[in-house]
């Protein structure tokens, strides 16, 4: 169980977590790079009842593509993700939040894989398999998320 706040890389957008984290992984698609202007994105994933914004929030959430598509939170002060929602099937609803955005990773599951690889912006040379194809790294999203929601 984590429970913890966090927030955006100035601090100024919060969020609260109060629940088991789903799964984590490394994403390599072009919205993620281009919103976490990084070469990947380090995202945890949570039920989304377990991810909390206070109600004076300022994150501002779009859509990036068609839906379904993560609902993405980013902080308008400094353009930093806070954190992003999907929802998969009714009762099905996901938080994803920047790993970076938590005071306390030492809490958070080791990421099971690096999804969309083949738009990697660089090669990584750790253990963690790469998975390549839009598909593919959806469907070991999916089944990482299937198999935590059915523990």
């Amino acid at each position: 169980m984590i429970k913890q706040s966090g927030s955006c890389r100035c601090g100024s957008s919060k969020f609260a977590v109060n629940g088991e984290s789903l799964c984590r992984f490394f994403c390599h698609c072009t919205i993620c790079q281009s919103v976490y202007k990084k070469p990947f994105a380090d995202v945890t994933a949570f039920r989304a009842r377990d991810v909390e914004l206070p109600m004076n929030s300022k994150v501002e959430f779009k859509r990036l593509r068609a839906p379904p598509a993560v609902n993405r939170g980013i902080c308008p002060d400094c353009n930093s993700p806070v954190v992003g929602f999907l929802s998969l099937i009714p009762g099905m609803s996901v938080g994803f939040v920047p790993s970076a955005n938590f005071q306390d990773r030492s809490e958070l599951p080791e990421s099971f894989a690096h999804i969309f690889y083949q738009s990697r912006a660089g090669d990584v040379s750790d253990a963690v398999p790469k998975v390549s194809g839009y598909w593919r790294s959806e469907w070991a999203v999916a089944q990482n998320l299937i198999a935590a929601f059915s523990r």
